[in-house]
């Protein structure tokens, strides 16, 4: 069982009458909700991650793990996108936001609730590859909640309140990117996710200043505070987010999972063999197998 820890926000939730649930394995309770949350008419919403799984993946080999572990395309620095992860059998483990920070650092986010089957796939996958292939034995995988916490903002206000702290709008990140950005003097990392949805960004802000930046997008009278609970809600509403709405694994069809971006071609991922999927044969022909 993991200890339980306080988010370092902890105690603002509590003043807007939060209600936690148990993060699990992350070590930290999460919001499930507000008394009064309502999302009704609102431009923005905000969401503090702690508590969903968040995680680091370094090393001089972190990048080819994360080829073989991302099913999706292959990130450069700068870069992020929703990407599936599959289990060897080519069931679907998850749908984590992958982020690419650095040459050998890759941040994975999950909200839903299959974060912690990721979470314990990829230690199972690291330790089974890194057993096979000496150059990966660097490689890391840490929990990432005490390096930054992460904001969300949700809906068609979230680029227009960010704005407000820059001096430029061509300063916060487009549809895919990540980018470091001064928000209220504070220096943040910066994704913004390329979906159907909404707007939407999220903030990786250094513990020390999370409270003042909480504070500060609070202030926004545009701005609605919500638990982890309407935050899977919106996620529901993405064309492949129901998939994730349980704790078991489930089938996906690869076409489906493809035509969201959430597989590239060339079959050279853990699961692709078990789906039958090559980039070489079109879709039409894998149906008559």
């Amino acid at each position: 069982m993991s200890v339980r820890r306080d988010g370092v926000l902890r105690a603002e939730h509590e003043l807007l009458g939060a209600r936690f649930a148990d993060g699990g394995e992350t070590g930290f309770d999460f919001v499930e909700r507000y008394a009064n949350e309502s999302a009704d008419g609102a431009d923005v919403l905000l969401a503090d991650l702690t508590g969903a799984t968040y995680l680091l993946l370094s090393g001089s080999g972190a990048a080819s793990l994360a080829s073989a572990a991302l099913a999706g395309r292959r990130l450069s620095v700068g870069e992020c996108a929703f990407e599936a992860v599959l289990a060897g059998d080519g069931a679907l483990v998850s749908v984590p936001l992958a982020l690419r920070s650095g040459d050998d650092e890759f941040v994975l986010l999950d909200p839903s609730p299959r974060g912690p089957v990721l979470s314990g796939w990829l230690g199972f996958l690291l330790g089974s590859v890194a057993e096979r292939d000496p150059e990966l034995t660097d490689v890391r995988l840490d929990g990432a909640a005490d390096m930054l916490v992460c904001l969300g903002l949700l809906g068609p206000g979230a680029a227009r309140v960010l704005s407000d702290y820059v001096r430029d709008p061509s300063e916060l990140p487009a549809p895919g990117q990540v980018r470091q950005v001064t928000l209220d003097a504070i220096g943040c990392m910066v994704a913004r996710p390329q979906s159907s949805a909404d707007d939407a960004y999220l903030v990786f802000v250094p513990p020390a200043a999370a409270r003042r930046l909480w504070r500060s997008l609070l202030s926004f009278t545009e701005v609605a505070p919500v638990g982890h609970a309407e935050l899977r809600g919106q996620l529901a509403g993405l064309p492949w987010g129901g998939l994730l709405a349980g704790g078991d694994l489930v089938r996906a069809e690869p076409d489906l999972l493809a035509g969201q971006g959430l597989l590239r071609a060339g079959g050279d991922f853990v699961g692709a063999r078990a789906l039958g999927w090559d980039a070489a044969t079109p879709s039409d022909e894998r149906s008559e197998r």
